[in-house]
């Protein structure tokens, strides 16, 4: 089977178990209105929005500026975790032959609060060291700006990779989230191959769509002689792209799981079984749980 076969083949089985679970599409809706509503929360009052927006920085304003950045990483991770939780969990569910309900995955994800905010504060640790390597970066100009900013794009992505499956492991493992990491980065070296074929199999799917949605609104724009329609238009197409944003971030989170799940115990999922992950890539060691 060829890396586009295969990658059309895990959409389409990806997709199959959103049809089966469709409340999972409800999570990232619930995190994005969680993260609009904690971002609006921490920027509104006191004239922060003034404070992140630039100016003149002494040295008290910018410790408050990074305090306040940290927190904002710290908040968006948390949610951003929290949910991801709750669709790996309902994947999981249905793996193991149940059929998790909206609330059984929310009950679970708060049996994992602990765990979710040790995580988001590595996470925005992470985050805030990326972020002042750029202001850095910027501030140091020239030659020497150009190399760190790459620096700090290579250690960006370097990071995004190594804790691809950290999400998964904190959800089938009782684990500590360092040693989540540490399973991440073993499932990495195990299925590296496929979870670039995924990534970019999925991402041009979702591309090809969105280029579609682009194209055919662009269309109807110029073909339309009523202002207000085009409005409608534009908004339905701007609405319809963040719905196949949202529906392809969900496909990611399962097709992850299910590759997680075939990486650790060497058998492929239920929903994913008939070959299709043992033939994208061979597992270099004997599967364990450990």
């Amino acid at each position: 089977m060829g890396a586009f076969s295969r990658s059309w083949e895990i959409t389409k089985l990806s997709f199959a178990m959103l049809g089966k679970d469709k409340e999972m599409l409800l999570f990232p809706v619930f995190a994005s209105i969680s993260s609009i509503v904690y971002l609006i929360a921490m920027l509104l009052p006191s004239g922060l929005l003034e404070l992140l927006s630039g100016g003149e920085e002494g040295a008290v304003i910018g410790a408050l500026h990074y305090t306040l950045l940290f927190l904002i990483y710290l908040g968006l991770a948390f949610i951003a975790t929290f949910f991801n939780v709750c669709v790996v969990y309902t994947v999981k569910t249905r793996f193991e032959g149940g059929d998790a309900t909206l609330m059984d995955s929310l009950k679970f994800a708060m049996t994992k609060l602990v765990v979710i905010f040790q995580w988001s504060l590595i996470s925005a640790t992470v985050g805030l060291l990326l972020a002042i390597l750029d202001r850095v970066a910027e501030r140091m100009g020239g030659v020497g700006g150009i190399i760190l900013k790459i620096i700090r794009g290579m250690l960006g992505m370097m990071w995004s990779i190594l804790t691809l499956f950290v999400v998964p492991t904190l959800v089938y493992e009782d684990v500590s989230p360092l040693e989540a990491i540490k399973r991440s980065t073993e499932v990495i070296k195990k299925t590296w191959g496929e979870s670039l074929i995924r990534h970019y199999g999925l991402g041009l799917i979702q591309f090809v769509c969105i280029f579609a949605i682009a194209v055919t609104s662009i269309g109807l724009v110029i073909v339309t002689p009523s202002p207000t329609m085009a409005t409608i238009i534009i908004c339905a197409a701007g609405v319809s792209i963040l719905f196949l944003s949202l529906v392809f971030n969900v496909a990611n989170t399962v097709f992850n799981t299910a590759l997680y799940v075939y990486a650790t115990t060497g058998e492929e999922p239920q929903d994913f079984a008939g070959g299709t992950l043992q033939s994208a890539f061979v597992i270099s060691d004997t599967p364990s749980n450990g």
